[in-house]
């Protein structure tokens, strides 16, 4: 009899039967919002809005481009600088400058042109004020100028603010 006790209480204390399993939970209706990826920071002294900031890019770019023609001489006295290969990359470079600039100017006139009220005044301000940001490397002497070249890169946020600019203002137009 001490026996059919134990195993009573042992039945007693095992888990009950598995029952139907319970259904899984309904998976949300909408995804939940990803987070965007931060943005790059606007460079210092550019405008923050659109039209403002891509006129800054066109000046910047254009500035950074016409500097190439001063500094050429230095870099072409850089060690391992084969005259072949440098002409190729300086003849990329270029071309896609042109191509970004291309791309400024469709947004920038196609903002003008959406725009209730003339807005290229302030067009041609923030392309100044983009292109003036080379004057302290014009002053400087000819290897710090070069640095300055080497070191400079367009801002990503500029392609992507143009883009933004042109589709934005097909819309409104």
């Amino acid at each position: 009899m001490l026996i059919a006790s134990l195993f009573a209480l042992a039945l007693a204390q095992a888990d009950p039967a598995p029952g139907p399993a319970p259904e899984p939970a309904m998976p949300p209706l909408k995804a939940p919002p990803v987070a965007p990826a931060p943005e790059e920071p606007f460079p210092i002294g550019a405008p923050h809005d659109d039209y403002g900031f891509v006129g800054w890019c066109y000046g910047a770019l254009s500035g950074h481009m016409e500097l190439f023609k001063v500094v050429k001489p230095e870099l072409d006295k850089l060690p391992d600088s084969d005259p072949k290969e440098t002409k190729a990359l300086d003849a990329e470079q270029l071309k896609a400058g042109q191509e970004y600039l291309a791309l400024y100017k469709r947004a920038m006139e196609a903002a003008e042109k959406a725009s209730p009220q003339p807005i290229n005044v302030r067009g041609g301000a923030a392309i100044k004020l983009g292109g003036n940001i080379w004057a302290p490397a014009l002053q400087a002497d000819p290897k710090t100028r070069m640095w300055s070249y080497l070191s400079w890169d367009l801002p990503g946020r500029c392609e992507t603010t143009a883009e933004k600019l042109f589709e934005e203002s097909q819309l409104a137009a």
